[in-house]
């Protein structure tokens, strides 16, 4: 608890398993050690070797030796739930059984919120948690020579558009059934349409990003949890992801979002993928009174008017250069009220905001730089458990529980996979038509790392060597691909070289 209590006091980062097993951060921790904690933790060891020689002359009953036995199997299996679909596989009686009995047990993993997690769970179970985390990547020395002449082989490719925008629609989601008017205004702006498979379901939207900038699959057998969270301190500082690869051809590089900047550690994050600037809510004012003075009582996010504001000035500031914009909207995000409903009302009104925020943003770049490239993508459906069952666009079948009215009472069979939520829309703007057909016809519903490399492919060209090995050799055109493989197909070595090693 001292070495947890410290690093909260110096870094405002919880323990995790990663301090205790990484030897650079031991090293690191040992710099705080005192003769007070020192002392603290002696008296506690000879504390537990007294206890234990105690205990061995304490008289106990048979019944009471199998008492504290029989209450060791029930809790070992609870302590260790994180491991269970490792164990057994996700699919086993077992896994689902003891997973929904964890959940009813309100024994959650709060993955967004380490601080929290502690105070709910307890450090012991946070550190078990946080160590199901993948190991880091590795490459071979022949490995390593591939990646870097395949990269080398590719730094003289030339870009093929000026300016070029991300906008991921934080929750955006639509299909032919449900909400797809309320998109309609930015269909008309002359946006295409396709679909593609996010890694993640009602939140975990760094995932989604990290496929977009990277070309690489965030649910692999290579890495695991939110990526940003759980390597951001073994990342190298120049990661090899679409930001850097556009920095070293000339591009400015600008990335905002109207929320907190350590919010998924994107503070962290942005320099080692390359972004020149990062605005964050801080950065971007007050929102005018006509727009804050109409805002329902339950719109606690902040407006997207404030992102593409930030926006737009760093376009106008860039003048002739070349410039790559990333994107993240807010004012989308759930929980969604329930007013007589099952929150598709607020979720249908803040949408229509949205949508009009981005048209707005969409014409003004227009008049700025007609020919802009923007890609306009929901990161993962909304998190409307109940609307999506009751309507059909969800299974019932893929639920452990199905809640009565809250959202947060649903939970996932640890057997379900993006396949069976993952599905989200994309829409993209360019005056290449013909690149806009045949990126359509190889990307659709695709995986979003296989969606970024196609991008790339017929819009960017930035000489990624992990866009250019899945547009070759994993993004393949196939209407019958298989999910679990295609994911597992991009080899370590470029996991390892593209993000961890140079």
């Amino acid at each position: 608890m001292f070495v947890n209590s410290t690093k909260m006091a110096l870094t405002g980062e919880p323990l995790s398993f990663n301090d205790i097993v990484s030897g650079f951060n031991l090293s690191v921790a040992g710099k705080y050690l005192n003769l007070s904690s020192i002392t603290y933790s002696v008296a506690i060891l000879i504390g537990a070797i007294i206890s234990i020689l105690l205990s061995k002359k304490t008289v106990t009953t048979r019944k009471n030796y199998i008492s504290l036995f029989l209450l060791i199997i029930i809790t070992i299996p609870f302590s260790f739930y994180p491991y269970i679909g490792t164990i057994f596989s996700p699919n086993n009686r077992i896994s689902e059984i003891i997973n929904s009995s964890a959940n009813n047990l309100n024994i959650k993993y709060i993955y967004w919120n380490w601080s929290q997690n502690i105070g709910v769970n307890g450090l012991p179970m946070h550190i078990i948690q946080t160590s199901v985390r993948k190991s880091v990547p590795h490459a071979t020395d022949a490995e390593q020579l591939r990646y870097l002449d395949e990269k080398r082989s590719l730094v003289s490719t030339h870009i093929k558009n000026k300016t070029i925008i991300y906008v991921l629609c934080e929750s955006c989601w639509y299909d032919k059934k449900n909400f797809r008017e309320n998109f309609k205004p930015v269909i008309d702006e002359g946006y295409s349409e396709l679909r593609a498979i996010s890694p993640v379901y009602g939140g975990g939207t760094a995932n989604a990003e990290f496929e977009m900038l990277t070309g690489l699959p965030s649910n692999s057998d290579k890495i695991s949890g939110i990526i940003y969270q759980e390597y951001s301190d073994a990342f190298k500082p120049k990661v090899d992801a679409l930001p850097n690869a556009l920095k070293n051809k000339g591009y400015i590089t600008f990335a905002a979002h109207n929320y907190q900047a350590d919010f998924w550690y994107r503070n962290k994050i942005y320099p080692k993928f390359g972004f020149d600037r990062f605005d964050s809510i801080i950065n971007m004012g007050d929102l005018p009174p006509e727009y804050s003075s109409i805002k329902k009582p339950w719109q606690w996010q902040p407006d997207d008017y404030l992102l593409y504001n930030a926006a737009l000035k760093a376009i106008q500031n860039a003048g002739n250069k070349d410039i790559f914009v990333h994107l993240i909207t807010m004012s989308t995000h759930g929980p969604y009220q329930h007013i007589n409903d099952y929150g598709e009302g607020v979720y249908t009104y803040e949408i229509n905001e949205a949508v009009k925020r981005f048209v707005q943003f969409s014409q003004q770049v227009e008049k700025i730089v007609p020919n802009a490239v923007i890609v306009f993508y929901g990161d993962h459906k909304p998190p409307l458990n109940k609307y999506f069952v009751e309507n059909g666009v969800l299974p019932s079948n893929i639920f452990n529980k199905i809640g009565e009215e809250k959202d947060e009472d649903f939970v996932f069979k640890m057997s379900t996979t993006p396949l069976d939520f993952g599905d989200v829309p994309v829409l993209i703007k360019s005056n290449d038509k013909d690149a806009i057909k045949k990126f359509i016809t190889d990307a659709n519903g695709k995986p979003f790392f296989c969606v970024s490399s196609l991008v790339d492919k017929h819009f960017i060209q930035s000489g990624l060597v992990s866009f250019n090995h899945n547009a070759k050799h994993v993004c393949e055109n196939s209407d019958n691909f298989n999910y679990d493989k295609l994911i597992n197909m991009t080899p370590s070595w470029i996991y390892s070289m593209s993000l961890f090693h140079d």
